[in-house]
């Protein structure tokens, strides 16, 4: 018999705990407006957002604006992005009548706790992070 892992283990006691009380959940996600979205978005996320709603769990879906503003490549169209992604978002089944959805910019306080959460984090720690090493990568090549 195969040990079920920890992070399994409590995957299962969570959806347990939402198919009897959803309304004690809530979930916060968002994507970056970086251009449209695509199959793999889907079936990574939005499509377990959109069961969430449906099961009743609260969704705050955040369109992370102020993390492009210095992505040459989305910067100068970032109306356009964010506006398809919101667009991508209703089609993909996210109700803004059950979900709120909201851009970065929106919301004063989050910028307010963006330096005491930047301190939190060392250069090396960032270094380490896939995605912030993706971004580098991908922001040096377009600089070059």
């Amino acid at each position: 018999m195969i040990e079920t892992s920890t992070a399994a283990r409590r995957s299962a006691e969570l959806e347990e705990l939402i198919s009897v009380r959803p309304n004690d959940f809530r979930v916060l996600t968002g994507d970056r407006p970086t251009g449209l979205l695509h199959l793999g978005h889907y079936f990574g996320t939005l499509h377990n957002r959109v069961r969430l709603q449906r099961l009743g769990v609260e969704l705050l879906v955040i369109v992370a604006d102020y993390q492009v503003l210095t992505d040459r490549d989305v910067a100068e169209r970032l109306d356009e992005h964010v506006q398809n992604l919101m667009l991508d978002y209703l089609v993909a089944g996210i109700d803004p009548q059950r979900a709120t959805i909201f851009t970065h910019s929106a919301v004063a306080a989050l910028n307010q706790l963006l330096l005491p959460f930047l301190s939190l984090v060392s250069v090396a720690e960032l270094s380490r992070n896939p995605t912030v090493k993706d971004e580098i990568n991908h922001s040096r090549r377009s600089a070059a």
